[in-house]
């Protein structure tokens, strides 16, 4: 399981950087008036004969937007990880039962994932 959580972890740290480096490019490529394209990842419309009914690139407030609420996510999935390993290394033999209650509870309440920000996000996939 931690090696599972782990790798989902890390997993989510690279999306991160990704996020990062598309953040650095858009920032260049979607100052221009929405329609002009200037960039070559932004501009499938030449490169790859996209339809005229397709939609323009997001705007640079969407792409914020999208990269803020997939930091957001990032943080709080890692606080959430490290609760969790946490508990799990305190745990003993000699662990009182209030501790384990604290623990259990701890463990299911999950304090540091919002449920309003998860629920935006979902609605955010395709």
């Amino acid at each position: 399981m931690w090696v599972a959580a782990k790798s989902t972890l890390n997993e989510l740290e690279s999306l991160m950087e990704d996020v990062a480096d598309v953040m650095k490019t858009a920032n260049g490529c979607l100052s221009l008036p929405l329609g002009e394209y200037s960039c070559d990842e932004f501009d499938q419309k030449a490169t790859t004969g996209q339809e005229e009914d397709e939609s323009p690139p997001l705007q640079r407030v969407e792409l914020t937007d999208y990269a803020t609420l997939m930091a957001i996510i990032y943080s709080m999935v890692k606080q959430d990880h490290v609760m969790q390993e946490r508990i799990a290394t305190s745990l003993s033999l000699k662990t009182s039962s209030g501790e384990l209650e604290s623990y259990c509870l701890m463990w299911s309440l999950q304090p540091f994932i919002d449920d309003e920000i998860m629920h935006r996000a979902w609605k955010l996939i395709p």
